[in-house]
């Protein structure tokens, strides 16, 4: 699983971390640079750039873009040639961008714009058809616990467990709500657990 940082105030440098090349795909918001190791690589959104380990990533934004950290994702084909999935994981590729028709798994249809998410299989082949090429990440499902249906990124107080005297205490993090009556975790009364 590679680790989804948060994405950084814009020009501040992420490092990655992960002991592997990953790619980096940008989606969204206003970007005027993006740079990995002080060199840029593009200068608008909806850029996958390759990030070795121990290099740096940067973008320059007015409005923040998502990112999508992967070990997974290849490059985005021609129109209409099929990619097959040979990771051996389920996969949850996330499109952005460019102006698609068609997205589809072994020859069914699956979404007929941009952005999408669509499960692939392990083993099956995704297609696009599109007259601007678009942007994607393969995700896999674990990588992708802090992101929507579309892979938009939940905010970032949301995946963190508060802490302190009004935050996180384990008696309330249990997975039933209090018995009204008596205090205890259970689903209430007349139901036993």
């Amino acid at each position: 699983m590679i680790p989804q940082p948060a994405v950084p105030a814009s020009t501040v440098a992420v490092t990655n971390t992960t002991g592997q090349t990953v790619s980096v795909t940008v989606i969204g918001g206003t970007v005027t640079h993006i740079t990995v190791n002080g060199t840029d690589q593009a200068t608008s959104t909806n850029f996958t750039a390759t990030v070795a380990a121990g290099q740096t990533i940067a973008i320059t934004y007015s409005v923040a873009p998502a990112w999508y950290w992967s070990v997974l994702t290849p490059a985005v084909p021609s129109s209409t040639v099929a990619v097959a999935n040979t990771t051996g994981r389920d996969i949850s590729v996330v499109l952005g961008a460019g102006t698609v028709t068609h997205v589809t798994v072994n020859g069914t249809d699956r979404a007929t714009s941009s952005p999408a998410n669509v499960m692939l299989p392990a083993g099956e082949s995704i297609s696009l058809t599109y007259s601007v090429a678009p942007v994607w990440a393969w995700m896999d499902f674990l990588d992708m616990a802090g992101y929507d249906s579309l892979g938009v990124a939940y905010a970032q107080p949301n995946l963190t467990a508060p802490t302190g005297v009004s935050g996180y205490d384990p008696v309330n993090a249990l997975p039933y709500a209090a018995h009204a009556a008596t205090g205890e975790p259970g689903f209430g009364v007349g139901i036993a657990n």
